[in-house]
């Protein structure tokens, strides 16, 4: 009897082993060649960020494993369906403007970015008619910005990455940036530079969710989004890890409270 119990034992721990081997698999991640810290930063020597830890949590809970190919921001797009089993940072509104239209999923929010319109601090109440020089990211797709240059003259200068954009605000060499606001607080903190630029109060600010994409995995986006409830918690957790503030509502509290 105990022979038999022992066999049924055997048996079913060799396919529960067998079945997570089947499940978990191995796929490849692209995400932008930036320092987009704390969002993601994989244009270093290690990855690091919150969508890093968020990925290496899910890793975890599923028993996949994530390879990340850092790829500059219009061609990862355009390389969507051709070896890569994921997009990170993607948005359907983005889709108009890519060269390349794919049928793709898309996750739940992964996080809401905030694409703010950062100033000197004396130009917080800028108008868009007095923006002469606007700072964006190469690759980056300011849409109400575009939409508002029917209207009005403004020159658009092309930047590498986001210290490139507050740095030459900071020099006062443009009138604005487009950099995402967490981005730009942990730049000017890292450069001693805290309060040295505010986002401007009535040029353009966006609540955008970031979310992951994939042209041939929907079952994994499926996975991913049943992750983001099961894990509700720790994820709130590491959000408050990287003292990422997701809305404006939440911005403009945090401005009262520290005057």
């Amino acid at each position: 009897m105990r022979y038999f119990v022992a066999i049924q034992l055997f048996i079913s721990s060799f396919l529960i082993v067998s079945f997570s081997d089947a499940a978990a698999k191995e796929y490849v991640v692209g995400i932008e060649d930036i320092d987009y810290y704390p969002h993601y930063d994989f244009a270093s020597a290690e990855p690091r960020g919150y969508f890093y830890e968020l990925m290496t949590l899910f890793s975890k809970h599923s028993g996949h494993t994530f390879k990340y190919r850092n790829m500059p921001i219009k061609r990862l797009y355009v390389a969507a369906n051709d070896g890569l089993d994921l997009i990170y940072p993607d948005n359907p509104r983005w889709q108009p403007y890519l060269p390349v239209a794919y049928t793709k999923t898309y996750s739940e929010p992964v996080i809401y970015s905030l694409g703010s319109t950062m100033v000197l601090p004396e130009l917080r109440h800028i108008s868009v008619a007095r923006v002469k020089n606007l700072a964006v990211i190469h690759g980056f797709t300011p849409s109400r910005w575009l939409e508002l240059k029917t209207a009005h003259t403004f020159r658009i200068v092309d930047v590498p990455d986001a210290s490139s954009a507050l740095g030459l605000l900071l020099k006062k060499r443009v009138d604005a940036a487009v950099v995402e606001y967490n981005v730009a607080q942990y730049y000017l903190k890292q450069h001693n530079k805290s309060g040295g630029l505010v986002f401007a109060e009535e040029l353009p600010f966006t609540e955008m969710p970031f979310l992951l994409s994939s042209v041939t995995h929907p079952e994994l986006i499926a996975e991913f989004n049943q992750f983001l409830i099961t894990e509700k918690q720790a994820i709130k957790a590491l959000k408050q890890k990287f003292q990422l503030i997701e809305h404006k509502s939440e911005l403009q509290h945090s401005i009262k409270g520290n005057p």
